[in-house]
């Protein structure tokens, strides 16, 4: 009968070893530690009357300026890589595109280059790294209708016309002084409205909905966040029902005419008919006020 004894020096050797080579081998493609490289972007547009925006990763500004002639587009560009020579060619590689069609819409995106092919990673810890990311701003003179969609990053929008469409995964939304209809959509931050025309559709999963209508607003408004505080202010011209509802939280509505049950809150602003405001929040207090006729 043969018998083999282990030397227990050499199992834990070989076990290290073992060790050692699966994390270099998690770790061929990618780094604990990514290295990042920063550049910027530049484009202009004539004749633009509309705007669509796609932004993979990063924040979105339009800025309302009168004495712009043209679209005026900025990209700050960031990305990363294993050594700061693959973060810069990154960079390098990263076009901002801005094309208008005959209608005079303008899309805007940056492509980012292919990342090389991953590699498995079998390896106990965490790995942190960061992706590429673009924040772009766009200055114009006058847009009529605007369509801003990124996966995370905030959006802010100021005083265009037409119809917002206005879409973050993660990030807070901002609109000042908008003539038009507005759509805005977080999965998780606070979304404000000053200033604006009604229609207004404003959702959130988590944060606070802000809304304060322009004094000859009218319209139907849809206010809903799973997780915060609501505030609406109605202008001089809105007339409609209110109704209020939340899960946690107190229902503060003044201006009109107020009714309330066990399980409803609404208020009635001159012809009853004319529009809709509901409001819910699943945990947050609601406010609500009519301006004085």
């Amino acid at each position: 009968m043969n018998t083999t004894t282990r030397n227990p020096l050499r199992t834990r050797a070989f076990r290290l070893a073992l060790g050692t080579g699966i994390a270099m081998l998690g770790l061929a493609g990618c780094s604990i530690n990514p290295v990042s490289a920063r550049g910027s972007l530049a484009a202009t547009v004539t004749d633009a009357k509309s705007v669509i925006v796609s932004n993979e990763n990063g924040s979105v500004e339009l800025i309302h300026d009168p004495a712009a002639t043209a679209m005026e587009i900025t990209a700050a560009i960031r990305c990363t890589g294993d050594t700061e020579a693959k973060a810069a060619a990154r960079v390098k590689a990263t076009k901002l595109t801005a094309t208008r069609d005959a209608d005079g819409r303008v899309t805007v995106g940056v492509d980012f280059p292919p990342r090389e092919p991953a590699v498995t990673v079998v390896l106990v810890g965490t790995i942190s790294a960061s992706d590429d990311s673009a924040t772009i701003v766009i200055r114009a003179a006058d847009l009529d209708g605007i369509e801003v969609a990124t996966t995370n990053g905030s959006i802010d929008v100021g005083a265009f016309r037409g119809p917002a469409k206005l879409v973050t995964a993660n990030g807070s939304i901002e609109v000042n002084d908008h003539a038009g209809p507005i759509e805005a959509r977080s999965s998780n931050g606070a979304i404000r409205a000053s200033g604006v025309l009604a229609p207004v559709v404003a959702e959130t999963s988590n944060g606070r909905i802000e809304v304060v209508l322009a004094p000859e607003a009218q319209g139907d408004i849809e206010l809903d966040t799973s997780n915060g505080s609501v505030s609406l202010e109605l202008g001089e011209a809105w007339q409609g029902t209110v109704s209020a509802d939340t899960s946690n939280g107190k229902v503060d509505l003044a201006g009109g005419d107020v009714a309330r049950t066990v399980v409803t809150n609404t208020m009635i602003i001159g012809d009853a008919t004319k529009a809709k405001a509901t409001i819910d929040t699943s945990n947050g207090r609601i406010t609500v006020r009519a301006a004085k006729k």
